[in-house]
């Protein structure tokens, strides 16, 4: 609210967390050695992976996404995140690693710790845990405070309103800064918003603070950019003064698109800048914790938490760096596949309402390129393990599957558990009953349910009256709903490429409208079921309570 800074003082200590990329090497395990783990998240939660059949190098398909909460943070470094392992036969006891949460939420994201037999012990060791927990500190409402700010235009003070807001803060109300005749403002002018401080400050893909300038007769005139990390302070309400370019725009057509290019400064904007209720932990940019100890990795901001075994602070992250090994996120993917469908694209309102309310897999996160003037800009995902972006959404993958992107090309590729083994191919958009699956020497192939049949052939990209079928000699034939017909002739024979990508996008809108209908029912069905668990809670709770109050005993 714009003149008005509201909000408590009070720091959040809620932390977002994700567990994934679970696997081992070297178990010391007699056989059949059947590897599973028990994980311990400081008795907040406690999960169990799969089991891995016969190896002592095993990978686990384990992910969780929860919200931790801790009543006071200097209890973090004396909370645990512990980890068992288990060989199935007989439920034997194989080792167990540990580490502390303040570690966690300030050290590297990536851990390889050796397992004994138990905690603190130093005897042999007994293989290698290797897993990702990224935990980032959020701030439910987290401020900024604008004040004492300036317009100057070509040199002269500038009659002018603005509308102030940040593209990380999508559902925020952008803060309308009424007119000013000599282009200045007391303020304050307030944008509050949920975030973590690793999404703010992120790299090299700069979150900023727009501030659009806008003339009295409404005309657009510019937008002076203020980059977070360049006027920042770990310390809540600590004055920040800046002062920054008004960018002017224009938008040049060319070819297919249409890009909005700067024409050049047009004027400057001065202010200053403050912050309220700033998330206290941010994890490191890159590294790896081994057995505690931080090897690699770069200091997100200055002043921030770092692990208790590090003698002083990490090197500090700089933007000019140009050093290998440094972990960030690449900028913007790189166009789509030819063939590629993209789903912002489909002209149904109820499907993009819908698809929006679907959880993202872990550990893969979404985010919008900068828009240019009213349209807003394309969503993108970012898959933390390589660091790289990629247009194509990750959502509603089949078991099993599991969506990356090369962190060399910045290809997106797919992972099937069962075989560990990987394609290029999308295994989505298969017809009803029918599975796309990796043979242990990685060559797909699909899986027939109802006929209990496999074959090379790829059942998808038929017209919408067609279905594929196999016979119980496991032959694929086609059934057409229209005529009431059945043919062995694949109707894809013969058709030109043009035709085969329109086929083949056509059903893939299809497969996505559907399974987002089913997964939206999905979740409503999951909603009902926990409000009728919550209201019989309450109603036991009542039922309890008003039995100790008429038998005259406190409860």
């Amino acid at each position: 609210m714009a003149g008005l800074c509201c909000g408590s003082n009070e720091l959040g200590k809620v932390f977002r967390v994700q567990l994934y990329e679970f696997s081992a090497e070297g178990l010391t395990c007699n056989d059949p050695c059947d590897p599973y783990l028990k994980i311990d998240f400081d008795g907040f939660k406690l999960f169990k992976t799969n089991v891995q059949q016969r190896t002592r190098d095993p990978e686990w398909s384990f992910k969780a996404g929860f919200a931790y909460e801790v009543s006071y943070l200097e209890k973090l470094k004396t909370r645990m995140l512990k980890i068992e392992c288990f060989s199935r036969n007989n439920s034997k006891h194989i080792g167990e690693v540990g580490i502390d949460l303040h570690t966690v939420a300030c050290g590297p994201s990536h851990f390889k710790l050796t397992l004994r037999k138990n905690l603190g012990d130093t005897g042999a060791p007994l293989g290698v845990i290797k897993f990702c927990c990224t935990m980032k500190m959020a701030s439910p409402n987290f401020t900024i405070i604008c004040q004492e700010l300036s317009l100057t235009m070509q040199g002269c003070k500038a009659p002018a309103r603005m509308s102030i807001s940040a593209p990380i803060a999508e559902d925020a109300r952008p803060i309308s800064v009424p007119f000013s005749v000599d282009g200045s403002w007391d303020g304050p002018f307030c944008l509050a918003f949920e975030t973590t401080l690793s999404d703010l400050l992120k790299t090299p893909h700069c979150e900023n603070l727009s501030f659009v300038v806008i003339d009295e007769t409404g005309v657009r005139q510019g937008e002076a950019l203020l980059e977070f990390r360049k006027a920042f302070s770990t310390r809540d309400d600590t004055p920040i003064s800046f002062k920054i370019p008004v960018t002017y725009t224009c938008t040049v057509e060319g070819g297919a698109s249409m890009d909005a290019e700067p024409v050049g400064a047009v004027g400057t904007l001065e202010g200053v800048v403050m912050y309220k209720n700033i998330p206290v932990y941010a994890q490191m940019s890159g590294g790896l914790c081994i057995d505690g100890q931080v090897e690699g990795g770069f200091w997100l901001y200055e002043g921030l938490p770092y692990p208790q075994s590090m003698p002083q602070s990490p090197a500090l992250w700089h933007d000019h760096f140009d050093v290998r090994g440094i972990e960030h996120f690449s900028a913007l993917p790189e166009g789509q596949e030819a063939d590629e469908i993209d789903l912002e694209d489909i002209e149904d309102e109820w499907f993009l309402e819908a698809i929006d309310k679907i959880d993202l897999p872990l550990p893969w996160e979404k985010r919008r390129e900068r828009g240019t003037g009213d349209k807003a800009g394309r969503i993108y995902f970012v898959d933390p393990r390589s660091k790289r972006t990629t247009w194509k959404d990750p959502r509603l993958l089949p078991e099993h599957w599991d969506q990356r992107v090369d962190p060399a090309s910045g290809k997106v590729y797919f992972q099937y558990h069962k075989t560990r083994q990987t394609t290029y191919v999308d295994p989505r958009s298969c017809p009803v009953g029918w599975e796309m699956r990796l043979s242990r020497d990685g060559r797909v192939y699909f899986a027939n349910l109802p006929a209990m049949k496999t074959t090379f052939i790829d059942p998808r990209g038929l017209p919408e009256m067609l279905e594929p079928a196999m016979d119980d000699r496991g032959r694929m034939y086609f059934k057409n709903h229209e005529t009431k017909t059945t043919t062995w002739e694949d109707p894809r024979n013969d058709q030109q490429e043009v035709t085969l990508t329109k086929w083949r996008q056509a059903q893939s809108m299809r497969w996505w409208k559907e399974h987002v209908w089913r997964e939206i029912e999905e979740m409503n069905r999951r909603a009902e079921m926990e409000e009728k668990e919550r209201k019989l809670l309450e109603e036991a709770e009542l039922a309890t309570s008003s039995a100790c109050i008429s038998s005259g005993f406190g409860c």
